[in-house]
């Protein structure tokens, strides 16, 4: 697309480009409460000398998201134009063009400030996304309770803590030896009596020989890091087994 038909209706003094960046503060970013807002004498300064201002200093970013001061600054260069129409008719071409472009060099500052800011917006929404749905994804881990003993209620297996990170995870239980198949309730709980279970799941364990394992998806992101027990409990026998658990 030919450059020059961006704007095609644009003036001089770059009016379009004003007012479609106007538009966009005005609906985006309302703040009736005046939060941060550049100071009245600053904003004349601003339409009738600007020169006069250091317009890279961060702060002047203000104004791309506060209507309030860009709707002051609108009024502003309205009453400037009011008052200048009548003084332009003897002014010379070369000051009328010095004028417009210093008004379109301080549009091309504006444009890029807000094109930056959209940039470092979207990446920190894109970032944002990418912690998110990395949250939501399951993390596989593998449980080998294999050497585990076979002590029951209240008493501890002395097989080493069990790791696992706060997130969901698809855990695959290797069994102690001799333990049964069917249906099993895998739990975390912050105590070896199960009252306070802190995360639980379904699971089947299918047997070979001496041999059993199991499958079971756990939530462990609400849980503050600690130590926990992992525990184990069949449906025919009331009693769960307990393994200690460190959640970090």
């Amino acid at each position: 697309m030919d450059e020059r038909q961006l704007f095609p209706q644009d003036d001089q003094d770059d009016s379009e480009l004003f007012e479609k960046l106007q538009q966009h503060v005005l609906e985006k970013y309302p703040n009736p409460e005046r939060i941060g807002c550049i100071d009245h004498a600053t904003l004349e300064t601003w339409v009738y000398a600007p020169e006069k201002l250091n317009l890279s200093d961060p702060k002047y970013l203000h104004v791309l998201k506060c209507a309030e001061c860009t709707r002051e600054l609108i009024e502003l260069r309205k009453l400037r134009k009011r008052q200048s129409q009548p003084a332009e008719i003897g002014v010379p071409f070369k000051t009328r063009q010095a004028s417009n472009w210093r008004w379109a060099a301080l549009a091309a500052v504006l444009l890029c400030c807000l094109a930056v800011a959209g940039m470092i917006y979207w990446r920190s929404r894109s970032a944002a996304t990418t912690q998110q749905e990395a949250q939501t994804t399951p993390v596989a881990v593998t449980i080998d309770l294999s050497q585990a003993g076979t002590t029951r209620g209240s008493d501890t297996s002395s097989v080493p803590a069990i790791d696992l990170p706060r997130r969901i995870i698809n855990a695959h239980v290797i069994l102690p030896y001799f333990s049964p198949g069917g249906n099993y309730i895998v739990s975390i709980t912050t105590d070896r009596g199960g009252a306070s279970n802190k995360a639980s799941g379904p699971a089947v364990a299918n047997v070979q020989g001496y041999h059993g394992d199991l499958s079971v998806t756990l939530d462990l992101r609400g849980l503050p890091p600690g130590t926990y027990f992992l525990a184990t409990t069949h449906e025919g026998d009331p009693a769960s087994y307990y393994y200690p658990l460190t959640v970090r």
